[in-house]
């Protein structure tokens, strides 16, 4: 997304961020475009934490959307990873804006079942958004790098 868009798109995302983290009993929780540019996040402290997930995240989409392919899926709706004291959901959706991962870390306070139904409203929330409804604009080569850091900017502030 470009730099130009951010502010405006990262305040209409913070009500359906929070409520999906609130209903949810999420821990953490962050929302990249495929490129991992950074557009909510609730429950991170660092910058740094942030951008390390978010990397990470879009590569697991990237590398797992190419695993589908190769065994003649078009992608697989969600991953997931069970541990004793923390779990982690990727669930990628579409908008006619662009295509968007939510990232949420959960514990044994929540379960699967219950980030799954909740992860359904927020994409319902998010898709209902003004801005979300149209295609826009992506970033060329050049403005690549300064509008992934724009992204960690708007949602910490710095």
């Amino acid at each position: 997304m470009r730099r130009a868009d951010l502010a405006q798109f990262v305040d209409a995302l913070a009500g359906p961020v929070d409520h999906f983290a609130r209903e949810a009993g999420l821990r953490l929780v962050l929302l990249i475009n495929r490129s991992g540019q950074v557009l909510a996040q609730r429950g991170f402290a660092r910058a740094l934490d942030v951008m390390a997930v978010a990397s990470l995240g879009a590569g697991i989409h990237a590398s797992s959307q190419a695993l589908a392919e190769l065994i003649g899926e078009a992608g697989f709706q969600h991953l997931h990873q069970g541990g004793t004291a923390s779990q982690v959901f990727i669930g990628p959706f579409r908008t006619p804006a662009e295509d968007l991962i939510a990232i949420a870390v959960f514990g044994e306070d929540s379960s699967i079942g219950l980030v799954q139904l909740f992860f359904t409203a927020f994409v319902g929330e998010v898709a209902a958004l003004p801005g979300w409804k149209e295609a826009r604009p992506t970033s060329d080569a050049r403005a690549f790098e300064r509008d992934l850091e724009a992204g960690l900017e708007n949602v910490f502030g710095a």
